[in-house]
């Protein structure tokens, strides 16, 4: 469905009412691990998945700052369906940003009239940043793709997954295809504690035939692959920042009738000094860490084509600051919020263990521990992280100028 509504304020209004819709859902869910694909369709209705796509290729062209708030306020309600947009929007990225004149508008057109992305990434084992057992080999029709990938989140249920890949000569692609396309598959057999609806699973692709305008190449230039890099990590930080929203918004809920601590002489939480504090706590980095996302959003918008490199690295490590805040506010939140409802929180029909899980889920995306490390390297030294882990390996920052 075409986009019919340019306001970023009504966009978000229509999606925070989506988002209740999901909350209400989410403990049956994530119990039942069952899907609502009807969540799908309405962020279709409502032209969440066009939010970013360029004005011309008819979509509203909102910026990261209204993006990161729209991925919030989804992971707030149900951090299963917050994570799905993630690669979506990092497809979409990667195609406003390094695709073709063809691929554009090609792919963007029906981004704008509603499709969506979902992901076929990482491959069973540890590889390195860029490699990729998945294979793009020529053929006189096109490419055939062959491979397996884990975690392929949203392709389930995407209208293209974006795979990554390499090609005979070892250059790295991200390859459109359609879901459902002859000699692909996928199986629902993710399996986790948290993040148990995130339509993910196992894709294996055995000789899918594609044609060029599908396969996107990597740019060498290094300033727009550490963009799209940028918001790929930045919504990942987003999530944790509505994770820990969530769970903040159920301990102000528990406040409200829990009693004070044992030993604490308080009958109600509300006089219980070391209970307000230990929830004054959980507020104050959950705001911390929705600003520096959002500082981090607005200072990425502001890049485009011509931007120095320094500033684009300078952009990059905000991110990965986020990143590292962002996840600390996430595991504070969800564990702190048991602190403040003691142990009655726990009953299970409350479901609140979910927050707890998903944040813990999530923020095992990738190592975390080593984003201080990097940012420390750049500042000692200039090297730079790579672009995905947001970590090893590290490179000379003259070996980054070198390639603009």
């Amino acid at each position: 469905m075409p986009y019919e509504d340019a306001s970023a304020g009504r966009l978000l209004a229509r999606l925070r009412d989506v988002a209740a819709e999901a909350a209400a859902g989410a403990v049956e869910r994530d119990r039942e691990r069952r899907y609502d694909t009807a969540l799908f369709d309405r962020l279709r209705e409502i032209g969440f998945w066009a939010l970013t796509v360029p004005v011309r290729y008819d979509g509203p062209g909102h910026r990261h700052d209204v993006l990161v708030q729209a991925v919030m306020t989804l992971a707030a309600a149900d951090a299963s369906i917050g994570q799905i947009p993630q690669n979506h929007f990092n497809s979409v990225e990667r195609l406003a940003i390094w695709g073709s004149p063809r691929q554009r508008p090609a792919y963007l057109r029906r981004v704008a009239a509603g499709a969506f992305f979902g992901n076929a990434t990482a491959e069973p084992g540890e590889r390195p940043p860029g490699e990729s057992a998945t294979t793009l080999t020529r053929t006189d029709a096109g490419w055939s793709l062959t491979g397996r990938k884990v975690y392929a989140t949203g392709a389930l249920f995407a209208d293209f997954v974006s795979v990554q890949a390499v090609d005979a000569d070892g250059a790295p692609a991200a390859v459109l295809v359609p879901r459902g396309a002859p000699g692909m598959a996928v199986a629902d057999d993710w399996q986790s504690f948290g993040q148990r609806t995130t339509a993910s699973g196992t894709a294996t692709f055995d000789g899918v035939a594609v044609d060029d305008l599908a396969v996107l190449r990597t740019p060498a230039d290094p300033r727009p692959v550490y963009r799209v890099s940028g918001q790929s990590q930045l919504i990942h930080a987003a999530i944790d920042v509505g994770i820990a929203e969530g769970a903040l918004a159920e301990a102000r809920v528990l406040a409200g009738r829990a009693h004070g601590a044992r030993g604490s002489g308080a009958a109600r939480f509300a006089e219980d000094a070391l209970g307000v504090a230990a929830l004054g706590e959980l507020r104050v980095a959950t705001t911390a860490a929705r600003r520096v996302v959002e500082s981090a959003a607005d200072r990425l918008a502001r890049l485009g084509p011509a931007s120095a490199l320094d500033d684009v690295l300078d952009v990059f490590y905000e991110v990965v600051t986020a990143k590292v805040v962002s996840t600390r506010a996430a595991l504070q939140a969800t564990a702190g919020l048991f602190d403040v409802g003691g142990s009655s929180a726990t009953h299970p029909s409350l479901g609140l263990d979910r927050y707890w899980r998903d944040a813990r889920t999530h923020t095992l995306h990738d190592a975390v521990r080593w984003k201080p490390h990097s940012v420390g390297a750049w500042l000692a030294d200039g090297r730079v992280a790579d672009p995905w882990s947001l970590g090893a390996p590290l490179r000379p920052i003259d070996e980054l100028r070198e390639a603009t």
